[in-house]
């Protein structure tokens, strides 16, 4: 039976170029490379959208709150394996969250799975959910005003992430200790960093 792996997240899991602006084909984002590696056995739903976020719905770009954008994933798939890889888009200046914010917005958006499954009774087990911590994040390039202030909230963003994996009994997998970001924009991720977290992702998927 093909095992459904949800990948949401923000442009990183898209796959935004930090030097072009525009999105790595699927020889390079760590979504597709994830595909690849599974093989056969596995469907890789690649559910990024650039500028999602954990608790705000952003100005000027729509609703692109997690929270409003999962659901139908769930109603759609029959999921085994969720992946969240998001918090960096809260980190913004404009929204001025403290880390603690940022966390409970992830809490709730895990409970809200965890509700989703209790309530409509689809499956005997709730899917395996996966937190992704936001890569460190740098004030330079053309963010460098927007992501003011958020250098200093990167450590304690990563802890808060963590403890909620561990309260909640879920894999934690801290991006900070694995990747970096872009020198171009000190936001997202570049070819080869795709290639860690794929592999990283495949040694714990196939345990």
């Amino acid at each position: 039976m093909i095992k459904n792996i949800l990948c949401f997240g923000d442009s990183n899991t898209w796959g935004l170029n930090p030097v072009t602006g525009g999105r790595f084909d699927e020889s390079i984002r760590w979504t597709s490379q994830l595909a690849t590696k599974l093989g056969s056995g596995f469907n890789i739903i690649e559910a990024g959208q650039p500028n999602r976020t954990l608790v705000n719905h952003p100005p000027y770009n729509g609703s692109l709150s997690g929270v409003s954008y999962l659901k139908p994933y769930l109603e759609e798939y029959a999921l085994d394996v969720i992946i969240i890889a998001l918090g960096t888009n809260d980190l913004k200046k404009r929204f001025n969250l403290a880390p603690e914010c940022i966390a409970l917005g992830l809490n709730n958006l895990i409970n809200d799975i965890c509700d989703f499954y209790s309530l409509n009774n689809q499956h005997d087990e709730k899917p395996k959910i996966i937190i992704l911590s936001p890569a460190f994040v740098r004030c330079r390039g053309p963010y460098k005003h927007v992501y003011e202030g958020a250098e200093c909230k990167n450590v304690a963003l990563k802890e808060q992430f963590k403890n909620i994996a561990q309260n909640k009994k879920i894999i934690f997998i801290d991006l900070q200790s694995l990747v970096h970001v872009s020198l171009e924009d000190g936001i997202h991720i570049c070819e080869s960093q795709h290639q860690v977290i794929a592999k990283t992702l495949y040694d714990v998927v196939k345990k």
